[in-house]
């Protein structure tokens, strides 16, 4: 999994990009930069810990996700590439090419120290603004595209291009309405001829609200608080809230002085586990588990998916020679202790293709190359 880190500039992205990546990347000589920078994160798993307790692997392998962190972007940029004037975009547009979302910083604490571009703190505001900026950076690769359509239409005959053509007149008439494209709906082959563009609009977004130190009792209710209704109620939109740079010292503590002080602010839970389980969320993935003697291992995928795939997840011969699956919940896992013993006990479930994998399934594959 990719995610963008995105937003106006000084409103913490490096101090969320410290935190997610665990202090892992020096972010000392970034300074103003305008560079995209990338960190890797290990997504903390409770289940994963303990069946490596039970299973007593020579290998523990979590799933992780890959942080990109982008520059702030500032009001205007976005029209300035729809006018043609902006020399940075495109830049800022191919380190996001591949993300699976965003994860949109916000503003919600005050510094006399370090001045708000906008002057004041209002993250609804700074919501609308960048997502107006993220609709004009689009609408710029959309008119650009069908200028080159109309040309290319007018020497041949293409289904393709006609598609592609109608799909991104669709889009031109949605994103002159500052309709973000993710509240579009596409059919598969509409999807299939707009891939290889990269608008910003049409990803998912995670908004996440960094708040001060004295405001963490806000976290539960943030929604409520800064009057975002409208924004929660949004297509692949999701909302939490961090107060970054408290958090982010907690998360480099000893686990009992993390506990302690995250206690002492009314933290319920690190900032860290709140933002993946929100990204989880909005891309609706989840993990099942591979446990043996040589590696325990978390794998995640998208809800839905079938035994066979989840099998060419870990390895694309395993869904190609795919036999069966040997499936156990985590929880009977954890009780019975082995393969063996659920076995025994008649609760190893033997699954075919088709089965719908389920979160926490620990899985062994039989294939055959």
């Amino acid at each position: 999994m990719k995610i963008g880190i995105v937003g106006l500039p000084q409103v913490g992205k490096t101090t969320i990009f410290s935190l997610l990546t665990q202090g892992r990347v020096d972010t000392s000589s970034w300074g103003n930069v305008r560079e995209a920078h990338i960190g890797v994160a290990r997504v903390p798993d409770a289940r994963l810990d303990r069946l490596a307790e039970i299973v007593q692997p020579k290998k523990v392998t979590y799933a992780s996700i890959e942080y990109v962190d982008l520059p702030g972007i500032s009001r205007g940029e976005g029209k300035a590439a729809l006018e043609g004037r902006s020399r940075d975009m495109g830049t800022y547009l191919n380190s996001l090419k591949n993300v699976d979302t965003l994860l949109h910083i916000v503003r919600g604490f005050d510094d006399p120290n370090i001045p708000h571009v906008e002057e004041t703190i209002d993250p609804r505001r700074d919501i609308e603004l960048f997502e107006i900026e993220m609709i004009f950076s689009d609408l710029a690769i959309v008119e650009k595209r069908l200028e080159r359509l109309d040309k290319d239409l007018k020497k041949i005959k293409s289904r393709d291009l006609e598609l592609e053509n109608e799909v991104l007149l669709r889009f031109k008439e949605a994103l002159e309405s500052e309709q973000p494209l993710r509240e579009l709906q596409l059919t598969s082959e509409e999807e299939k001829r707009i891939k290889g563009f990269t608008f910003l609009s049409a990803k998912p977004v995670l908004q996440v609200i960094n708040v001060a130190d004295q405001d963490a009792d806000k976290i539960d209710r943030i929604v409520e608080e800064y009057g975002l209704q409208k924004q929660a109620a949004m297509c692949n939109v999701g909302i939490t809230a961090v107060c970054g740079k408290i958090e982010s010292e907690i998360a480099a503590l000893p686990p009992e002085d993390a506990a302690m002080f995250m206690e002492d602010l009314g933290l319920k839970g690190r900032a860290l586990d709140r933002i993946i389980q929100s990204s989880y969320d909005l891309l609706g993935v989840f993990s099942f588990y591979t446990a043996g003697e040589p590696e325990a291992r978390a794998w995640t995928i998208p809800r839905d998916t079938t035994a066979a795939k989840a099998a060419g997840v870990i390895h694309t011969d395993f869904e190609k020679g795919f036999i069966k699956a040997e499936v156990i919940s985590f929880e009977d896992m954890v009780e019975l202790g082995s393969f063996q013993a659920a076995k025994n006990k008649g609760v190893l479930r033997l699954e075919g293709r088709e089965y719908i994998v389920l979160e926490g399934d620990v899985i062994l594959f039989r294939f055959n190359l």
